[in-house]
């Protein structure tokens, strides 16, 4: 989070929240589409399914080839021409001195811990001695599928005559977007894979949601720019593609432009900012925070709960509520009985530190969507609670993305939102407690980008 300026009024509740925090924290060609991990996503599958004890060359080159046969029917489906199959798909061993050059480019270190589409050789080719297993290890079979279903995916572009197209205007095409195309075609090739399962590959929604910590992974280091001809786009930003395809079609993807199509990826705005890496101290973040969300919240309540005031934020739960309540809602708690809101510093703290700085904030935001669907007329408690409190959570994050007030989001900040959401449900229990149990990370996410997208409006469904 980045902070421009400090609200006077805040100082009171300052000294009782950092009192409370610190008590309980302890004060020459183009390669298309190259996979590199980012640095540590900070959540991982709970229980990742390897796909198999056998040898990996040998599956990965399977999925391949059920990708392609996938995009065999769907391609001329959905564009109206036969599908190509590609010239070259292959595993490399880059740690093999015998290994051969494969092609586009000049070296076997060029292809380390990499995987990419040469449109030129009309390849894909992906490293067999270290992305693989990695992919394995961290997110099963699903990181496998979606990495080599997205350099698939550049192939399409290709056959679609993008590649032509974006070298002759990359203004128009810049890498940001073509990767966002290739991030939806996967998501539309996982989701072909779910309504008619492979032999020995299973896609259910535990598989979907390690799907989605893949795209995670894999996002861009923190402050890199849109326009940056490496960019691929933050973690919400390929998510967002992602998810776009594995609910839409192939036309879905190759529709994407400039013009229809909004990316949250944002460099770092000042020195201070970058040095954080875009975190602020919890104690700061909550008060600034609070004073942030009162008064946005408070501003819809002319519109959709007349009379209503947001609440200041409490350092524990009032008399009012009732303590398994409390404790069931997590890290932060709505009690209806009274209106208040309040913050469980010894659950909030470990959140800030192994995610970030907005983990903790949406997770006090979603209290804030609850309390004002509360006083809309909503009731509670029950999934339509949640999915507001998801909403309009996600509303309240998209009017802090260019913020010209005195609090704003830092690049990383939406991806903390949505490794939160996968992780678990906080932001979508609702005022017992309670999550959707249908929801998985993958629905979270999903209602939660309703709200960036949408605004209050769609929340309410109006």
């Amino acid at each position: 989070m980045d902070r421009l300026s400090r609200p006077a009024h805040t100082w009171g509740l300052a000294v009782v929240l950092v009192c409370a925090l610190l008590a309980s924290a302890g004060c020459a060609q183009t390669l298309v589409g190259r996979a590199v991990p980012a640095e540590d996503p900070g959540v991982t599958v709970p229980t990742p399914v390897p796909l198999s004890s056998g040898d990996l060359d040998e599956i990965s080159m399977q999925i391949a080839e059920q990708l392609q046969a996938y995009w065999r029917s769907e391609f001329p489906r959905a564009f109206g021409r036969p599908w190509q199959d590609l010239t070259i798909v292959r595993p490399v061993h880059p740690d093999d001195p015998a290994e051969q050059l494969p092609p586009c480019v000049d070296s076997l270190d060029e292809v380390d811990n990499q995987a990419f589409y040469c449109p030129s050789a009309d390849a894909v080719v992906w490293d067999a001695d270290g992305l693989i297993p990695q992919l394995d290890r961290d997110y099963g079979a699903p990181g496998v599928v979606v990495v080599l279903a997205h350099e698939i995916g550049h192939s399409i572009q290709n056959r679609l005559g993008l590649s032509t197209a974006a070298r002759a205007d990359p203004q128009r095409y810049p890498t940001i977007l073509l990767e966002a195309q290739a991030d939806c075609y996967a998501g539309v090739a996982l989701a072909s894979f779910a309504a008619r399962p492979v032999a020995g590959l299973r896609i259910g929604p535990q598989e979907r949601d390690a799907a989605v910590l893949a795209m995670i992974g894999f996002r861009d280091p923190l402050g890199v720019s849109p326009g940056d001809r490496r960019a691929h786009g933050n973690a919400f930003d390929r998510v967002s593609a992602f998810q776009d395809g594995y609910l839409g079609t192939a036309t879905t993807c190759a529709g994407m432009t400039l013009d229809n199509r909004t990316f949250t990826q944002r460099q770092f705005s000042s020195a201070d900012d970058a040095a954080r890496r875009g975190d602020l101290p919890l104690a700061q973040l909550v008060v600034a925070l609070d004073a942030d969300a009162r008064e946005w919240f408070g501003s819809l309540a002319p519109t959709y709960a007349p009379g209503w005031q947001p609440p200041q934020l409490e350092a524990r739960p009032t008399a009012a509520c009732p303590t398994d309540a409390v404790r069931a809602q997590g890290p932060a708690s709505f009690c209806p009985a009274d209106g208040s809101i309040a913050i469980d510093a010894n659950s909030l703290a470990p959140l800030h530190r192994s995610i970030g700085d907005y983990s903790a904030g949406l997770v006090i935001a979603s209290r804030y969507a609850l309390a004002l669907w509360t006083a809309h007329g909503g009731s509670p408690t029950g999934i339509e609670a949640g999915r507001a409190a998801l909403c309009l959570s996600g509303a309240y994050t998209a009017r802090l993305v260019d913020s010209t007030t005195s609090f704003s989001l830092s690049p990383g900040d939406l991806d903390e939102a949505v490794q939160t959401l996968v992780a678990d449900t906080w932001a979508g229990r609702d005022a017992a407690g309670n999550a959707d149990p249908a929801a998985h990370g993958f629905d979270r996410v999903a209602v939660f980008r309703l709200g960036v997208l949408g605004g209050p409006a769609a929340c309410f469904g109006s």
